[in-house]
């Protein structure tokens, strides 16, 4: 049977991308746009071209090195690894091809209608993956009590106290803490409102700030709602 090579090559471009993209989301890792592009070109591009003795460990040696790529991102990798071998059984079993080098070989044009099918579902993707992109530039790692944590600056949480930035850690965080609590006035939307706070030091940016800490939702995607106002 004919294999239609550039479509081919489109056809498996779009799956791995949109596999990526997934794995993205599903491992909540997101990665740069050249690591990204990087990674797709290189398990797509190879794979088509590669058709010469050895071709199959050559191919292998290749995914061994992509694995390496994603560095502290196993999790998004055994996610791309899945959604790629997803693909391949769905398209295998359902679509006119073979599968080759870890690729999808077309031998008609049925599979691509389904292709375009997933364009919808993967171009909201990429737009919620470009927001985490974006929010990712609000995301700062700090300690407290000589543990690590992830905070998310927010600029709408300006409160302080004596001059003295509050913050809002989730709420089993802050049950842990070991000092003596204080009620105080903070300014919100709804007016002024008395919080629970507790005095601490935290390190952020390599700097020692003080802070009052108050308690918000375990549900919050991160450690800690942090503070604009001199934590910066």
């Amino acid at each position: 049977m004919e294999s239609y090579i550039e479509l081919t090559f489109l056809h498996n471009l779009f799956i791995h991308s949109f596999s990526l993209s997934l794995s993205n989301i599903y491992s909540k890792k997101y990665m740069s746009k050249k690591l990204y592009g990087f990674i797709i070109l290189f398990t797509t591009l190879l794979p088509s071209i590669l058709f010469i003795p050895y071709s199959s460990t050559i191919i292998w040696i290749s995914e061994i090195l992509i694995f390496l790529l994603f560095k502290n991102r196993i999790s998004t990798y055994i996610y791309y690894v899945g959604f790629r071998l997803l693909f391949l059984i769905l398209f295998y079993f359902v679509f006119n091809g073979t599968i080759y080098h870890n690729q999808f070989f077309l031998f008609d044009m049925s599979s691509l209608y389904f292709d375009l099918i997933l364009l919808i579902p993967y171009i909201s993707i990429l737009c919620k993956i470009k927001y985490k992109i974006i929010e990712n530039d609000f995301i700062y790692p700090f300690k407290l009590n000589n543990k690590k944590y992830i905070g998310y600056m927010d600029s709408g949480n300006q409160a302080t106290y004596e001059h003295i930035p509050v913050i809002f850690i989730k709420e089993n965080i802050f049950n842990q803490l070991d000092s003596n609590k204080i009620l105080i006035d903070i300014e919100t939307i709804n007016g002024t409102n008395k919080v629970e706070t507790i005095k601490q030091d935290i390190i952020i940016n390599s700097h020692k700030i003080t802070v009052y800490c108050s308690k918000i939702s375990n549900d919050f995607e991160y450690d800690a709602l942090l503070n604009l106002k001199g934590l910066l």
